[in-house]
């Protein structure tokens, strides 16, 4: 495959390296002459050195024959201009990365056909995702989150003495609103009908709303984790969404340190009460006592000093905080944080670089997660209008053996649905599928991939 990557920091370099290792031709553009003579000096991949917003920069990168193109500079309006260039100059696929997706609420669809990106990620909700999840998350070993976190799939591995052994799926007592959409039993693969049974020691893979997931993990016998205590430090980009997603989440109470007083109070503010915000230091000794920091269940540490990062989470582990997660700006400290004790280290850039590499391995841009390494997709899907398609019933549309519809989302409804479930053009539609299968499912939704 011939893929160009448009921005060679920390994002572009992780691909670049992992790409040109798995036998793609790989080209690299960037601004920045000391960025790109560290790729041309350790990596088997063609540097262009110049503005990514100029045609001839472009061109010289070889946008306009590559199958994909990823573009990951830290500005997102060179992002979205060097976007919609490589669309109308010819390039395959786009991914765009944006450090704010704001810009595309109420407008996606406007901003998906004037851009002509294929798929847009953001670094900070990718990182906000995986560190809400882990507070989340009761027994799952694998959680992730589709639609604006409004549905998630989550993955089980089932006991001896689970109560969903011992009948067809169909005769299953589930909670409503949840549907098993994938089984991994050893090396064996497979989309189940209501006719399977499960087994244990299968790996089942269970969408639908967060809500309703809960309620099949209290279901299916996974011990309650109670009230959770869970701080924050820093009131910037990161520390901010991850308080967002947390301060409705029952059972979790969430304080944030913030040692800016503007930004504690503009937070405060915000969440007018549902969230403690406390103007100070986290290596404040005499404010983390008085708090009783040492009490709480999670530490998470978001600012974008990693050498304070680490300081308060080490800090805080020796008063007795259960677990600690920092964010890591400089992907080459992970390792430190491992050797300091650091619970979970997370870099948003790495995270953005490998859920990239998932699209470059899938075979259709609508992945939206690849199961099983490789062996399934998960898909999301706009239905297209067509009037010999709008208003069928799930179970007449022809879908291929192995597919199996997880979702309908219309508008702000979320259904699972079931074989007699009704979908309509426009229907946003998240699919299990088997990879050969893909482009068949695309063509029977008449589908506008997202």
């Amino acid at each position: 495959m011939e893929i160009a990557i448009i921005g060679a920091g920390q994002v572009g370099y992780h691909l670049a390296d992992i790409l040109s290792r798995e036998d793609h031709r790989v080209s690299v553009i960037d601004a920045d002459p000391a960025q790109a003579r560290r790729l041309m000096e350790s990596l088997d991949v063609q540097v262009v050195v110049g503005d990514a917003t100029r045609a001839e920069v472009l061109n010289s990168g070889g946008v306009s024959t590559a199958d994909l193109v990823v573009v990951v500079t830290d500005n997102d309006q060179v992002n979205m201009l060097a976007c919609s260039m490589c669309r109308q100059m010819g390039a395959g696929r786009v991914i765009l990365r944006l450090r704010d997706t704001t810009v595309l609420e109420g407008y996606r669809y406007f901003y998906k056909q004037a851009l002509g990106f294929d798929v847009v990620l953001s670094t900070e909700e990718l990182a906000s995702e995986e560190i809400v999840n882990m507070v989340r998350q009761q027994h799952a070993l694998e959680v992730e989150s589709f639609s604006g976190g409004r549905v998630q799939l989550r993955r089980f591995r089932l006991s001896a003495d689970s109560v969903l052994l011992g009948g067809p799926l169909a005769d299953l007592d589930l909670p409503a609103g949840v549907l098993v959409g994938a089984v991994a039993r050893g090396e064996k693969y497979f989309i189940p009908t209501g006719a399977n049974e499960l087994q244990a020691g299968d790996s089942i893979y269970v969408i639908g709303k967060r809500g309703d997931l809960d309620a099949f993990e209290r279901t299916s016998g996974a011990p309650s984790l109670g009230r959770r205590s869970v701080v924050i430090l820093g009131a910037g980009r990161l520390g901010r969404e991850i308080t967002r997603r947390l301060a409705d989440v029952p059972g979790i109470s969430t304080r944030v340190i913030e040692k800016n007083p503007k930004r504690a109070k503009s937070l405060a503010a915000e969440h007018s009460g549902r969230v403690m915000v406390l103007d100070g230091d986290a290596t404040d000794l005499d404010l983390l006592h008085e708090e009783r920091i040492d009490k709480a269940d999670v530490f998470i540490a978001t600012t974008n000093d990693d050498e304070s990062n680490m300081v308060a989470c080490q800090l805080v582990k020796n008063l007795g905080v259960k677990r600690t997660v920092a964010m890591v700006n400089n992907g080459s400290y992970r390792q430190i944080y491992d050797l300091l004790g650091i619970d979970q280290a997370i870099s948003p850039r790495i995270l953005c670089a490998n859920r990239i590499l998932r699209f470059v391995r899938s075979s259709s841009v609508s992945a939206i997660a690849v199961l099983g390494e490789g062996r399934a997709e998960v898909i999301e899907v706009r239905i297209g209008h067509d009037s010999k398609r709008d208003a069928r019933k799930i179970k007449s549309l022809g879908l291929p053996k192995g597919t199996v519809v997880g979702t309908v989302i219309r508008g702000e409804e979320v259904i699972v649905p079931s074989g007699d479930t009704v979908v309509h053009g426009g229907d946003q539609v998240i699919v299990f599928t088997l990879p050969e299968s893909v482009e068949a499912v695309l063509n029977i939704l008449h589908a506008d991939e997202s």
